[in-house]
This record gives structure tokens, C-alpha cells and sequence, in this order.
């Protein structure tokens, strides 16, 4: 969220509202709280929880919904507006009010954020409305990321966020030094990570960060959130074959870290006897796709070449007919069959 008083205070309502719902009405939480953070010069971070035996969770996570759902729709009463605004002012009638400001003023000040005075403080807090507290209110559910335990939102009106990325690139393979199921794939335009139960992928030119040591690893975060590790010495990948990272990479999301301790930096273990990723049925289905596929469509070229030299090329319906069959054939056959080559390239059957 945007940093505000305004969203300082609706955290701590949300937080009362939540130990209201979850622990004391319902009692399915012992711990129901929300917490309000900078997360940079301009804005803050929220994060409400609650906790539930394995019972309760079902109902815990319904009961949380319905308090995100009070808040977002704006029912907030003017009596809680004024129970957070008198804590919040309380504070500054603390003794030894300027120790305790020292740690916000600090990281205001990393942050290149206006540290407000007390007497600036103080006014913000008094101008809150019931209104500045709606809108924050809206703002905190359109930005909102719910994690519950293993169960969908979507009578919530929320759906759910992708585990994996959605494609993978096509380059060089790395197999892990440790699984031959884990690869890394380095392309001139991203680098993904496959292997059981994973496909993350980050495109260079989607790149958020990439922190770079000096013993060679890279650790990618993209735009999306999904994020991957390079350690070189799991996958056997040099600095030159790493090389498009580095010139794909916007400057500007690059940051050179200190040398790790040397303890800190993975070694490979024993590695794992695991069967090869390819499959028999998998390389059964390339064959009986490529090879009609390749003759169906060699049969139709020659044909094609046959016809317009000996007809100058008016081509009489129905040989038409027929070369205009074995196309469609060839496509039917080479469209699936290139699929499946392109994913025994990525390793992925």
C-alpha cells in the first residue's frame, strides 16, 4: 500500500477486527493480529495472520475472509477511528519521546522518506477520516495476496496464483550435478529451471534483480515474483557459458554482492541414480508422428512438384483436391510432432 497514516491506522483496526472475529467471538485463533511495515520510500507493507489447529481451519480461514471482506466494503465505525487514533496519539505523550522515534526516524532516513515532526505527526493522525480509512481500506484488498492453507478462495472472489511459470525458455541444458531431473536452461532471452514438480523461468528483460557474487552464482528475480538460483558449482556451468545473463540483464537490476564464506557455497553430493527423464512411450510417439508426418509431407512436395511442371500451372480440381488433403495432413502430423520435440529438447518428457 501506499505509506499513510491513514493505512497505519486501518492496520490496526483490521487487527482488532480480526482478534474480535478469530479469537474471542469464534475461537478458532489464538494469535490474530496485523501488522503495518515501510517496505520503501513510498510505500508499506500489511500483513494480517492468524493461526489454526488443523480442525479449525476451515472455519478460521472463512472468518478471516469475512473480516477482509467488513473492511473492504467499508464498515468501519467511527468508534474504532477513535479507540486507534487515541492509542496513536498516546504515543506521543511517551517520556523519552525522541529515544523512541530514533528507530522509524532512522529508517525513514534510509529510505529517503520525509520523517514528519512530531506536531506533523500528530496532525495526520488527527485528520483521519472514517472515509481516508474506506479508501485505504479498498486499496489494501485490490493489492491483497492470500495464502491459506491447502484450500481455493474462489466463493472469496480470489483466485488462485500461479505455482509455476507458464513456459520455459529454449537453450543449453544443465543438468544438476546432483539429479539429472533438475536442469537449468540457458537461452539468449531467459534461463528457466525444470525438474519434478518445477518450471520457473525468469526473461532477462523481465528482470527485477539479479544478485551476483563473486564465486560465480546468480540469484534471478523476475517482474512476476518467481525467482531462481545459478550456483555454478551444482550444475557445472562456467562464467563464459553464463555470459547472456549478464548482457540480457537490465544494468539497473544488477547488484554485485560480497564474497560469500566459502562453507556457504553448495557442493554437490552424491549424485542421484535416478532413470533418465525420457520416456519410452514419449520417443514410441515421435517416432509414429515423424515418420508418416515426414513422408506424407515428402509425398506432397514431390507431387505439388510434379503437377505444376506438367500441367503449367493450372492445376486440374481434383489433384488440387489431393495436394491440398496431404497439406493438411502434414500439418496435422508435424504441428504435435514438433511440440513433442521441443519438449524432449527442454527435458521435460
Amino acid at each position: 500500500m501506499a505509506r499513510s497514516t491513514a493505512a497505519r491506522l486501518l492496520t490496526e483496526i483490521l487487527g482488532r477486527e480480526l482478534f474480535r472475529a478469530l479469537r474471542q467471538k469464534g475461537g478458532y485463533s489464538y494469535t490474530a493480529a496485523a501488522d503495518y511495515g515501510p517496505r520503501d520510500t513510498d510505500s508499506a507493507t500489511v500483513i494480517a495472520f492468524a493461526d489454526a489447529l488443523p480442525e479449525k481451519q476451515d472455519a478460521m480461514v472463512g472468518a478471516f475472509v469475512d473480516v477482509l471482506a467488513k473492511v473492504r466494503a467499508g464498515r468501519i465505525d467511527e468508534a474504532d477511528l477513535k479507540s486507534v487514533r487515541a492509542s496513536a496519539l498516546a504515543q506521543f505523550d511517551l517520556p523519552e519521546l525522541a529515544g523512541a522515534r530514533l528507530p522509524a526516524q532512522a529508517m525513514d532516513l534510509l529510505l529517503r522518506h520525509r520523517h514528519l515532526t512530531v506536531a506533523e505527526a500528530r496532525a495526520e493522525v488527527e485528520a483521519v477520516t472514517v472515509a481516508d480509512l474506506r479508501a485505504a481500506a479498498r486499496e489494501l484488498w485490490a493489492n491483497a495476496l492470500v495464502q491459506v492453507p491447502g484450500r481455493a478462495l474462489d466463493w472469496a472472489g480470489l483466485t488462485a496464483a500461479p505455482a509455476h511459470s507458464p513456459d520455459l525458455v529454449t537453450g543449453r541444458r544443465y543438468s544438476s550435478l546432483e539429479d539429472s531431473r533438475v536442469a537449468l536452461l540457458v537461452a539468449d532471452d531467459g534461463i528457466s529451471l525444470t525438474g519434478p514438480g518445477r518450471q520457473t523461468t525468469v526473461r532477462y528483460a523481465a528482470c527485477s534483480l539479479m544478485h551476483v557474487y563473486p564465486d560465480g552464482a546468480r540469484h534471478l528475480v523476475g517482474h512476476d515474483g518467481f525467482n531462481l538460483t545459478v550456483e555454478p558449482t551444482m550444475y557445472g556451468i562456467t562464467a563464459a557459458e553464463l555470459a547472456p545473463l549478464d548482457a540480457g540483464v537490465p544494468p539497473s537490476s544488477v547488484i554485485r554482492m560480497p564474497p560469500r564464506d566459502p562453507a556457504r557455497i553448495p557442493r554437490p553430493g552424491k549424485r542421484k541414480t535416478t532413470a533418465p527423464v525420457r520416456r519410452g512411450w514419449f520417443t514410441a510417439l515421435l517416432w509414429i508422428l515423424g515418420i508418416p508426418a515426414l513422408l506424407v509431407g515428402g509425398v506432397t512436395a514431390l507431387s505439388a512438384l510434379f503437377v505444376f511442371r506438367t500441367t503449367d500451372g493450372e492445376i486440374p480440381q481434383d489433384q488440387a483436391q489431393v495436394l491440398l488433403a496431404g497439406i493438411i495432413v502434414s500439418a496435422m502430423l508435424l504441428i504435435p510432432w514438433g511440440i513433442c520435440v521441443q519438449r524432449r529438447k527442454q527435458g521435460l518428457s
